[in-house]
């Protein structure tokens, strides 16, 4: 009898010390959901976060297909220069940064390495390896931000509200609940723009 009361009450700890610590993390998630990430949150030392995620790519590939390369610590994202430690992720045809205007925490971007406007102006190998690059992409971020969903979101164009022509997939982490109206983001992501050049 003794032994069926002390596993009995050790069962019981055990399961509310699960409830306490379940509670304790979807607390930190809202709490964390609620604010937007500073520039100083999102500058480089976050992308380290991402590089083992990601690292699964073809070492080799860091250095092919980069046309955009400007020289060895900069890429270019339409006339904006990149600095190598805002991005996390490079495949032979594309690359993914941190972005310095977060809407929501996570928020990065997917780039195609050579500089096309438009979705049509890419090559069919270019375009694959775009999408493969979003969903790896989004693997790391589900991992490091335990999210619910996500937003992936294209502005293929100016009349789309594209502020910067060259293309490049929006990778947004979401969760329930995380904004009033769930299509806010879209309004916001319809405002967003890059940082201006220092």
């Amino acid at each position: 009898m003794k032994c069926g009361a002390l596993l009995l009450l050790s069962s019981l700890l055990f399961t509310s010390f699960i409830v306490v610590e379940a509670f304790t993390s979807r607390t930190q998630q809202q709490s964390t959901r609620t604010h937007f990430v500073s520039e100083a949150e999102a500058t480089a030392s976050n992308a380290s976060l991402f590089v083992n995620k990601c690292s699964d790519s073809d070492p080799s590939s860091r250095s092919e297909g980069n046309s955009n390369m400007t020289d060895s610590d900069t890429m270019l994202f339409g006339r904006f220069k990149i600095l190598a430690s805002q991005i996390f992720h490079k495949t032979e045809h594309s690359f993914a940064l941190v972005n310095l205007r977060p809407l929501v925490p996570g928020h990065v971007l997917v780039v195609s390495n050579r500089i096309a406007p438009l979705m049509d102006d890419l090559h069919d190998h270019e375009y694959d390896d775009l999408w493969k690059t979003v969903r790896k992409v989004q693997r790391a971020l589900k991992a490091k931000y335990n999210c619910d969903a996500f937003n992936v979101a294209v502005q293929d164009g100016e009349s789309a509200g594209q502020s910067v022509p060259h293309v490049h997939i929006h990778i947004l982490p979401r969760y329930r609940g995380d904004l009033e109206r769930n299509d806010d983001i879209y309004d916001q992501l319809e405002t967003w723009a890059p940082r201006e050049e220092d």
